[in-house]
């Protein structure tokens, strides 16, 4: 017999005891799948079987209402009114104003109704000088600021301290949160670390968002809707 021939019966042999085995696996799974089954298909037929029917305790015929509410996670848009879920619409005018694409929708109610929104961990709110959410809004749901650089109130900064760079490295390594926020003496340092002063912070995000950690070392705590 050829070499050739030598390997190619082998093969043969090795591919014909393969197959045997698994078709014998296979009757064996087939088996025992059989034995699983007809117990549970037997109890699923007794289940819905008339007899069976007749003991069932009748389905309650009243629905619960799901119960919903805002997420606590997140803010109002700037200038929310107090009375800004009744004259809200949800047409979205402020979501599409907003330059820094901020806003975003949320479905909030039991009649599904659309409401904006804003996460300033997520995305900060840069604090318009013109505050282009407010001044589209049709229904006064959003109201101007009276006094001359009012600001919103998001919530307020807190340092997550064993995040920061500068606990980490031991010295004065990063001060974006300084650099980047938009209201003076809001941000100091006691050492390295940061403190924000919440009598002046708004919670804009604004430091969240140029925090270089991760995970951020700054967060906002909201305040109750």
């Amino acid at each position: 017999m050829k070499r050739k021939d030598l390997f190619r019966e082998g093969f043969k042999s090795v591919f014909q005891f393969t197959f045997t085995k698994a078709d014998e696996l296979t009757e064996v799974i087939k088996e025992v799948w059989e034995e699983e089954k007809t117990p549970k298909q037997k109890g699923k037929q007794k289940a819905i079987s008339p007899s069976s029917k007749e003991k069932l305790p009748p389905k309650p015929t009243t629905v619960r209402k799901r119960k919903t509410r805002m997420f606590q996670t997140l803010s109002l848009p700037p200038g929310a009114s107090p009375d800004f879920f009744s004259r809200c619409t949800g047409c979205n005018e402020c979501i599409f104003a907003c330059p820094y694409a901020v806003l975003f929708p949320v479905t909030a109610g039991e009649e599904g109704k659309i409401f904006p929104h804003l996460d300033p961990n997520a995305k900060a709110c840069h604090l318009c000088t013109d505050w282009p959410c407010i001044s589209v809004c049709p229904e006064e749901a959003l109201l101007p600021y009276e006094l001359s650089g009012e600001k919103p109130n998001f919530g307020k900064a807190k340092a997550i301290t064993e995040h920061c760079i500068n606990e980490k490295t031991g010295e004065s390594t990063c001060n974006a949160c300084f650099v980047t926020c938009p209201i003076e003496k809001t941000v100091k340092f006691k050492g390295n670390l940061p403190v924000f002063a919440s009598s002046s912070c708004t919670g804009c995000g604004l430091c969240v968002e140029s925090c270089p950690s991760f995970p951020k070392a700054i967060q906002i705590k909201f305040k109750k809707q």
